[in-house]
């Protein structure tokens, strides 16, 4: 799967955080980043495309990927976002508490 075509066809759409389900739109995606707008302050944020992309294959690789580990090793300040993106890709599912993101199987 071509990651950054899949990603393309999220903008214009709102997507919501896996755990609070906080409404974001996706306002823009373009060859080095995306832009998300979130419901509740309004303000835009931008989300690296290596970042995505980063966290995409490390959750290829691994079968699974935690919101910790994006933080930590992809997008310290907007895990929470990149977490909601990722899981709206084909064949990704998640659990919560804590969010851990699957690829390619059910998640528990």
């Amino acid at each position: 799967m071509e990651i950054w075509v899949e990603v393309k066809k999220l903008q214009g759409k709102t997507l919501k955080t896996l755990d609070r389900n906080n409404p974001f739109d996706i306002v823009d995606v373009g060859a080095r980043k995306l832009i998300v707008k979130p419901h509740v302050r309004g303000i835009e944020r931008g989300i690296r495309r290596q970042a995505i992309e980063g966290a995409f294959k490390e959750l290829v690789m691994r079968g699974e990927i935690t919101r910790a580990d994006i933080r930590c090793r992809h997008s310290n300040f907007n895990p929470a976002y990149v977490a909601a993106i990722l899981a709206s890709l084909p064949n990704v599912t998640f659990s919560l508490k804590p969010i851990r993101l699957y690829y390619g199987v059910e998640g528990p």
